[in-house]
């Protein structure tokens, strides 16, 4: 391998190092911090930010930088985004019908821990009716993360930035679901979507006030829905996630 090839290789993992240090919940993230995630000088982190912004990988924002229009139009187009949203959004609306919660579809991230949303049915907001849809993201995304931390069987459980109200791993495999209760009044509640029984390639969460949504009664809807979804995928070979 020539020095040439070796170096595009290295600007190519530092850039996408970089752009990996936006997690679920941080819209946009000062230079400092991303130079310290991505563990590179401020200098260099500032040259490759240059070039993302060029590209539209990334955008300037109110309060420093965040993902830009690019990354969005690449990853419409990813085929196992497509086939997961058009199988599991008919649930995610009868849900929404169900519950009267925002619901939410995510896909597992093969080279982290977080999960990444693919879909949304969201509820009326508005004066008096609880949180906004940034917190219910924000409790569905972490319920989403700690779903696929029980059934991806990879890192630390809690996953960093869940709260403590995520029940433990053996608990979350037993039950069937996750919990995120945040301080700003919104739950979040997720099931695995499996391609088998420890592995999950997507979960359906459902989000809303912490004292109009009854857990236990969204997980009951929930968990049928899932279950669903899980007897189609272990069908589709092609939606398996290569770990």
């Amino acid at each position: 391998m020539s020095i040439q090839t070796q170096s595009s290789r290295s600007m190519l993992a530092r850039g996408l190092s970089i752009l990996r240090c936006f997690r679920s919940g941080e819209p946009e993230l000062p230079l400092s911090e991303i130079a310290r995630r991505a563990d590179m000088p401020k200098a260099t982190a500032h040259r490759i930010i240059a070039e993302l912004l060029e590209e539209g990988m990334l955008e300037r924002g109110e309060k420093g930088l965040r993902l830009g229009v690019a990354l969005f139009v690449l990853g419409a187009r990813v085929p196992r985004q497509i086939k997961l949203r058009d199988l599991t959004f008919p649930y995610a609306e009868k849900l929404h019908r169900l519950t009267h919660g925002s619901t939410f579809v995510f896909i597992s991230d093969l080279f982290g821990p977080d999960a990444a949303l693919v879909d949304a049915v969201r509820r009326a907001y508005g004066p008096g009716a609880g949180p906004d849809a940034e917190a219910e993201n924000r409790a569905s995304a972490l319920a989403a993360t700690g779903i696929f931390h029980a059934y991806g069987g990879s890192g630390a459980f809690p996953p960093r930035g869940v709260p403590a109200a995520v029940e433990d791993r053996a608990r979350v495999l037993a039950q069937g679901f996750a919990v995120v209760r945040s301080a700003t009044g919104a739950v979040g509640i997720a099931a695995p979507l499996l391609t088998a029984p420890s592995t999950a390639v997507g979960a359906l969460a459902v989000a809303g006030p912490a004292d109009r949504l009854q857990p236990a009664r969204v997980a009951a809807h929930l968990r049928a829905a899932c279950a669903a979804v899980s007897r189609v995928l272990q069908g589709t070979p092609e939606l398996v996630p290569v770990w």
